[in-house]
């Protein structure tokens, strides 16, 4: 039963990849089909910012993009072992990148939640605002419909989704590292605690392969929608910022570009 699952696990995983690419190729093809592109990438018509981001979110963000690009090849080549001999040296590389997203991850919940809290919080009008969101990404609208910092569908990725699912493999993966102690109180169920862990690895498979679906659906969004800002979050150019212009409730958090000239 536990073979025939895998398969099926595999077969989902690439149907999620596929659709990852398959958003892309949408993304692209409307943007250039609607003038979008030209607007953007020519006409500098990108969103505005009222506030610079400080260095710490930069460079948690960028320790956690580092470790999950490791996290998935290594990972992937421990299901798919193309490398003769290769599955220790990689588990190593997997377990140190696997508690370097945990610790970034606790961190940058707490960062968010306490200074951007409520940003993250879901209301009425981001649920009314949803259909809009939706018509704009999908095409059927022209003006990017913004309200708050995070739209409904980035509040529930980043608020929602991404921390239940890093959890899951999170639980998973070190079930799999220690199966007695993690995920004894499930062997009875299972029926003992390798089928425990047999389990647990089909599950942190699926989780890890669904948070890159959605890793690939951010990138592509953060490209075509704000491609200066996904510079900046890099380092690679520095942020442009504007006055505030009313999507938020409370003042930018960090002082005017102008002080920051130098």
């Amino acid at each position: 039963m536990l073979a025939e699952i895998n398969v099926w696990a595999d077969i989902i995983a690439t149907l999620m990849v596929a659709v990852g690419l398959g958003f892309w190729a949408f993304q692209i093809i409307g943007n250039f089909a609607t003038g979008r592109m030209k607007r953007k990438f020519i006409g500098k018509q990108w969103p505005h910012h009222d506030a610079i981001v400080p260095p710490l979110p930069k460079i948690m963000h960028g320790v956690h993009v580092t470790s999950m690009i490791a996290l998935w090849i290594t990972g992937l080549l421990i299901r798919f072992p193309v490398i003769a001999n290769g599955r220790t040296p990689l588990k190593y590389i997997h377990f140190v990148a696997m508690y370097a997203v945990i610790i970034i991850f606790v961190m940058r919940l707490q960062y968010a939640f306490a200074r951007d809290r409520k940003e993250f919080a879901i209301t009425l009008k981001d649920i009314k605002n949803s259909p809009r969101v939706l018509g704009y990404y999908m095409f059927l609208g022209k003006a990017y419909p913004h309200l708050m910092k995070y739209n409904v569908m980035q509040k529930m990725t980043y608020g929602l989704l991404f921390p239940i699912f890093l959890t899951v493999m999170a639980f998973t993966g070190f079930g799999l590292m220690w199966p007695k102690t993690v995920l004894g109180f499930l062997a009875p169920l299972a029926g003992g605690v390798a089928a425990a862990a047999a389990w647990a690895r089909v599950v942190h498979y699926l989780s890890a392969m669904f948070l890159l679906m959605f890793t690939m659906i951010h990138v592509c969004l953060s490209f075509i929608e704000d491609y200066p800002a996904l510079l900046m979050f890099f380092g690679l150019t520095k942020q442009e910022v504007h006055a505030p212009h009313g999507h938020t409730t409370h003042p930018p958090a960090t002082e005017p570009a102008r002080q920051h000239a130098n």
